[in-house]
């Protein structure tokens, strides 16, 4: 019963916010001002849910009738104070899946505060980064052609998240001054990074699962264990940002893609399938595999490639997670399948069609290869 009520009372709220962003929209607003007012809205009374909330259910109906009220109202062409932006924009529905995705893990880990700080660092840092970006931001780098961030915007977001994963930490769990502040420094590196190369308001969705995913790695957290890590991370960015010189093929943002998907398996499946990510990376780039310096689109398209093609190997690290050693063949069966894909050249074509294609056969070879390793090995 209490579920009910406070659900009730949860979207009578969103109800309400959505009501004053279209009277300020009208009034000539900007629809920045006014989607950050959502969203920033939305998240604060979302973190209340492990407090207030009881089933996971219950925040999956919400999020489920949040996400078809975006999806219909931007066929409607209605809600114009969210969905008025002039760049595309799937941010409003990549947020309830993130707010249900979090709750749910942090269900699963008994960790209630991982939820808010994850949810916290979507509102605010995200929302202040906006605002700093677009008010005072003098120094721009590209992320892809067409999407253009700010330094200032960037460094705004890593501060932001920084404090709130470390005041959070250390006021509200038993985490120690030293471990909060490392894991600080982790969180904030990680989840600015994800914000800085995301398209389409994808970082609604991996800012927040970013950070939930690093604190459920450091449930118990130790000096050493997490200095390791940013250690790790940092060399890492360092070693791709020197060795996949000259950027043009990935540009600089998908170097630091690279390197966070790097540390990224070397978190879920150890050294030695890390190293053979790099080498991979490493190939791709020096053998005009990814892209050719002469491609039409070789400016245009620079994360994009690079989640296209990873996609496939990241999901089975992931995978590798929870299932042991069993994915290690899969992961690198697909990385091959990667390769001999783009030699073929999709990207000299249509990238978009190219691309998918890419992703579709991996999942196919990589499926065929865990069969084989099922039938032949056990």
């Amino acid at each position: 019963m209490g579920d009910i009520i406070w659900g009730s009372i949860v979207s009578a709220i969103f109800l309400l916010l959505f009501v004053i962003a279209e009277i300020a929209y009208k009034k000539g607003t900007d629809v920045e001002f006014t989607r950050k007012f959502v969203h920033f809205g939305g998240a604060f009374v979302t973190i209340f849910f492990p407090f207030i909330i009881h089933s996971h259910w219950t925040v999956l109906t919400l999020a489920s009738v949040f996400a078809v009220i975006m999806i219909l109202t931007k066929k409607l062409g209605l809600l114009q104070s969210v969905h008025g932006v002039t760049r595309k924009s799937e941010g409003a529905l990549y947020h309830p899946i993130a707010i249900y995705s979090c709750f749910l893990y942090a269900e699963i880990l008994q960790q209630p505060w991982f939820y808010v700080i994850a949810v916290l660092i979507l509102a605010i840092s995200d929302a202040s980064a906006a605002l700093v970006g677009k008010s005072y931001g003098a120094y721009e780098y590209v992320v892809e052609i067409g999407t253009r961030k700010t330094f200032e915007g960037s460094i705004t977001f890593f501060l932001t998240s920084f404090l709130i994963t470390h005041l959070i930490l250390l006021l509200a769990t038993n985490t120690g001054r030293i471990e909060s502040v490392l894991i600080a420094l982790l969180i904030s590196t990680i989840v600015t990074i994800f914000e800085g190369v995301s398209l389409k308001g994808a970082d609604n969705l991996f800012i927040p699962l970013a950070a939930m995913f690093i604190l459920s790695k450091n449930i118990t957290p130790t000096v050493y264990g997490i200095t390791r890590q940013i250690i790790i991370l940092s060399l890492f960015i360092i070693w791709y940002l020197i060795v996949m010189k000259p950027y043009k093929r990935v540009g600089f943002s998908g170097v630091l893609l690279l390197g966070l998907i790097n540390y990224v398996i070397w978190a879920l499946l150890g050294n030695i399938l890390a190293v053979v990510m790099f080498l991979f990376s490493f190939i791709c780039q020096k053998t005009n595999l990814i892209l050719n310096y002469e491609c039409d689109v070789a400016d245009a398209y620079r994360v994009r490639p690079i989640f296209y093609i990873l996609a496939v190997p990241i999901t089975c690290a992931f995978l590798g997670q929870a299932l042991g050693n069993i994915v290690c063949i899969p992961f690198i069966t697909s990385l091959i399948c990667e390769g001999y894909i783009i030699k073929t050249k999709f990207f000299d074509g249509n990238l978009n069609k190219g691309l998918t294609a890419t992703s579709i056969i991996s999942v196919i070879v990589t499926i065929i290869a865990l069969g084989v390793k099922y039938v032949f090995i056990g």
